[in-house]
């Protein structure tokens, strides 16, 4: 496995309409929370979402795994840390941690093929040349 030397930490406001009857995070936010979280990731690299797809590029994601250490509520603020792995030449895998005032809430991660107009592709955009790998 590869693993990006780039993480970045978006902050989050949990938001009332993201919360349940109890006051509670609902589970179903957090793949909304992890998208934002990755797609500042790629902002922040210099690497947008807009400029892999000019190039014909998709990431779609084939898996996402969270879990859940301690609620999240209404009014708190999320810290999302994000960090890439090349899993393989087809493959990336995001891994995420979510705290809210340094205590780790949530870990999660999301598993994600490269598509070339539409077709299953080795190759990588060229803004992935930003980003330095180095083997663990």
């Amino acid at each position: 496995m590869e693993f990006c030397t780039f993480k970045h930490t978006a902050r989050i406001e949990v938001r009332y309409a993201e919360t349940d009857q109890m006051g509670i995070v609902h589970h179903s936010v957090y793949a909304v929370w992890f998208e934002q979280a990755r797609t500042e990731f790629f902002r922040e690299a210099g690497a947008s979402y807009a400029q892999m797809e000019a190039e014909g590029f998709s990431s779609p994601v084939l898996e996402l795994n969270v879990q859940y250490k301690s609620p999240t509520h209404y009014g708190d603020f999320v810290d999302i840390e994000t960090t890439m792995e090349k899993v393989d030449r087809l493959r990336v895998r995001f891994h995420y941690k979510a705290f809210v005032d340094g205590k780790l809430c949530t870990t999660g991660t999301t598993l994600h093929c490269m598509l070339k107009n539409g077709r299953p592709s080795r190759d990588l955009p060229e803004s992935f040349n930003k980003f330095e790998f180095v083997k663990e």
